[in-house]
């Protein structure tokens, strides 16, 4: 019995032992094409491309900030979206520590191509984008990385009301936020467009390319 229970002692030690100088488990590998927090900050500068893989949203950009018509947000050309700055209103231009909402703005078209008809389907009366898709932007002082968005918000309010709706625009200061606007085309081809889509979106992080980052989350 006495040599059965030294056995069983030395045993019990080298198993302890084992598990003592067991070397400890390297953290789950992290994604390597978001970094949260970026090594560099990238500068607040116009966006040049723009791209959203959940469905298929592929556009440049113009040059400058977008027109305004009739007191409204109305792009220049139908095939490229813009970015809207004003010196009365606070909004960013994009960049890792924006510190107020970016606005996107892009047409739709009843019926002719356009740069934003992916983002709502007139027909059902709903969005296409989803909570939790990412959104990939490329910026003048960004170079071959991305601005990474996440959407986090759906609207669709009339054209008049949509200036005043807090639940878009917030009541303070918005940093990180960012908003495409576009129109939504009644299922009528004949009939004027009478409210906008509206996606919420805030800032995640930069992707070396949006490719690689399209089934995150």
């Amino acid at each position: 019995m006495g040599v059965l229970l030294i056995l069983a002692l030395v045993f019990l030690g080298i198993v302890a032992a084992l598990k003592f100088n067991k070397e400890p488990e390297a953290p789950a590998p992290q994604p390597a094409d978001v970094v949260t927090e970026p090594a560099a900050v990238i500068e607040p500068s116009p966006a040049v491309e723009m791209y959203i893989p959940a469905i298929d949203v592929r556009t440049d950009f113009e040059e400058g900030s977008c027109r305004v018509k009739d007191n409204k947000i109305n792009p220049d050309s139908m095939n490229k979206a813009c970015t809207y700055i004003a010196e009365d209103k606070p909004y960013s231009l994009p960049a890792t520590d924006a510190q107020d909402i970016v606005v996107i703005a892009g047409h739709t078209g009843a019926g002719v191509p356009a740069v934003f008809n992916n983002l709502y389907d007139g027909r059902a009366d709903e969005h296409k984008a989803s909570i939790g898709d990412k959104l990939y932007l490329r910026t003048q002082n960004s170079g071959d990385q991305w601005l990474v968005y996440t959407a986090t918000d759906l609207h669709d309010p009339s054209k008049d009301g949509l200036e005043r709706d807090e639940s878009i625009w917030g009541a303070d200061a918005q940093p990180g936020r960012l908003l495409t606007i576009s129109c939504i085309q009644p299922a009528n081809p004949l009939a004027a467009a009478e409210r906008n889509a509206v996606v919420g979106w805030q800032f995640e992080g930069v992707a070396e390319t949006p490719e690689a980052a399209t089934n995150q989350g």
